[in-house]
């Protein structure tokens, strides 16, 4: 499985992995599909075509993901507040 270089960080692509291992009902499953439409499914990927080739890439995979998620954004903006709040206190420490 090869990592793909973003801007100085490493990530891995686990998709084909959790594929593989689960199958495709049971992946389908996982990102929250289950139970849609043909067509609703289509709509959502046309939606995330963000460069419009027909398919999703990585980044629009993860950018349709996180607005179709409410949960996991919220829970990305508390990490964010976190981490910024502590590198404020570090950097108050530091004066």
């Amino acid at each position: 499985m090869a990592d793909q270089k973003r801007g100085g960080v490493v990530f891995e692509d686990y998709l084909p992995v959790m594929a593989e291992k689960l199958g495709g009902e049971a992946l389908i499953g996982e990102l929250w599909l289950e139970g849609l439409r043909d067509e609703e499914l289509l709509s959502m990927l046309r939606e995330g075509d963000i460069d419009g080739d027909g398919a999703l890439n990585q980044m629009e995979f993860c950018v349709l993901m996180f607005r179709l998620s409410p949960d996991l954004m919220e829970e990305s903006e508390v990490w964010l507040e976190q981490v910024l709040e502590r590198e404020f206190m570090e950097g108050m420490s530091c004066m």
